[in-house]
């Protein structure tokens, strides 16, 4: 098998490499190290993955002497969160363990996740894992590369908008404090279902109103939000974010690190679908 390094720092990110020998062609795993003292180990088999092809997709939280975290909290009603943005913007993915089967003991103890994973586009994936321990919010980054077709487009398309559709919803996204790097932005989604009335419906997706998933286009950085709360800022993990917005409008508010178009994708829930996770992604630019 193959392990790499990368470097894990809150709240910055930055990567470390390293080799060892192969011992599993269907199997490759990948650590994350740094000077927080976490570091996640990741492994997909098969390996590579191939675009369209499910395979199953394994990671455990370890210190960075290697032995794993058994006290993780759980944030946002899942133990970690995974997410994958392909290199050009088209395919995104949030998921975890949990939407597929029940957290055990085992897990637990040895802070080892698993799940199926299809990536339908060949090419280059971002991926982030978010998840907490001693009421601290920590997130790993890495990339992993699909091979196969179909592939990724060549460069992405960054386009900006400020409306999206999905499932018959309209969503517009309106700024109420521009996005400049260094200074908090402030915006708004304001949701209409297809005949014009508003959506008023929603309820809580994994702890929130709504997520927000934010990379820049490059796929170098990411960050992961919740729709906007009095005191949010002094949330922990073991928290429970209140249940304020049923629509049709849900505050967000980021501060950007650096200028640069970026590209988000809000996810919610409405009672009315259950079962059914909404996106809505945008794509935007940040003054420098």
């Amino acid at each position: 098998m193959t392990l790499r390094a990368l470097a894990l720092f809150v709240p910055v990110l930055a990567g470390l490499a390293c080799t060892s020998a192969d011992t599993d062609s269907s199997v490759t795993e990948t650590a994350s190290e740094g000077v927080t003292g976490y570091q996640v180990v990741w492994s997909s088999d098969p390996a590579p993955m191939q675009a369209g092809d499910a395979a199953q997709f394994t990671l455990q939280v370890q210190d960075q002497d290697g032995r794993a975290i058994d006290d993780l909290q759980q944030n946002h009603e899942r133990m970690v969160h995974a997410i994958f943005v392909s290199a050009d913007l088209a395919s995104f993915t949030h998921t975890h363990q949990e939407d597929y089967t029940a957290v055990t003991a085992d897990n637990l103890r040895t802070s080892t996740f698993s799940f199926p994973l299809t990536l339908p586009l060949a090419g280059r994936y971002f991926m982030m894992f978010d998840y907490a321990h001693e009421n601290n919010w920590l997130q790993s980054t890495d990339d992993i590369v699909v091979e196969g077709a179909p592939a990724q487009a060549a460069t992405p398309d960054l386009t900006t908008n400020t409306e999206a559709t999905d499932a018959g919803v309209q969503a517009s996204l309106i700024w109420t404090s521009a996005p400049v790097a260094g200074f908090e932005a402030d915006w708004t989604i304001r949701l209409t279902d297809a005949d014009g009335s508003d959506v008023t419906d929603l309820v809580p997706f994994l702890g929130a109103d709504a997520h927000c998933i934010l990379v820049n286009a490059e796929t170098t950085w990411g960050s992961h939000t919740h729709a906007w709360f009095p005191d949010m800022a002094r949330m922990t993990p073991s928290m429970t974010m209140p249940h304020l917005y049923p629509g049709p409008e849900v505050p967000f508010a980021y501060t950007f690190p650096a200028g640069g178009t970026y590209k988000i994708w809000v996810q919610f829930q409405r009672e009315s679908n259950p079962g059914y996770v909404y996106a809505m992604s945008f794509v935007f630019d940040v003054a420098g």
